[in-house]
């Protein structure tokens, strides 16, 4: 019993007590890593239903304020007085489907940073859509980088032009 009260302890500490924004995020893998974790978080919603508050614990590490509204406006239903998402192949909010390699392009300056990928026309499944850009921008707020504003065809042409 005590040798378990032990372990147990010993895996407490080691995880944080309270979320934060990520304070450094200094090349694209750390952007990168970052960004799939806040993808994950998102997806995350859909497996359980939750209250506004672990819906909030589980997107604030990732997400503005700002964005976690807009997200919430668009995405999350109630079931039974808890809360869920659904699955979609075209939902808005959500990060992008990057492809986290070369073709996705990590613009990084000291107010912000922004993720963003060309993404060819296709007419393949049940999703069709002309050639566009899709991105995200980071803000340093809070203390740390957080997905601030959501990008669809609407990234700064200057962004643009560095990145390709």
């Amino acid at each position: 019993m005590k040798k378990t009260l032990l372990i147990l302890l010993i895996v407490l500490l080691f995880i944080p007590l309270s979320p934060n924004a990520k304070d450094s995020l200094g090349n694209k893998n750390d952007v990168l890593s970052f960004v799939r974790d806040a993808f994950q978080a998102q997806i995350s919603l859909s497996d359980q239903t939750r209250t506004k508050q672990e819906i909030s614990d589980v997107l604030s590490p990732y997400f503005s304020d700002e964005y976690q509204k807009m997200f919430w406006d668009e995405n999350v239903f109630e079931e039974e007085g808890k809360f869920v998402t659904y699955g979609s192949d075209f939902a808005f909010y959500y990060i992008p489907f990057f492809k986290y390699s070369e073709e996705t392009k990590v613009i990084i300056s000291p107010e912000s940073i922004y993720v963003l990928q060309f993404f060819p026309s296709t007419s393949n499944g049940p999703v069709s859509y002309k050639d566009h850009y899709e991105g995200i921008m980071l803000k340093k707020m809070d203390g740390g980088w957080k997905v601030a504003e959501y990008l669809y065809d609407n990234i700064p042409k200057s962004i643009i032009e560095r990145a390709y």
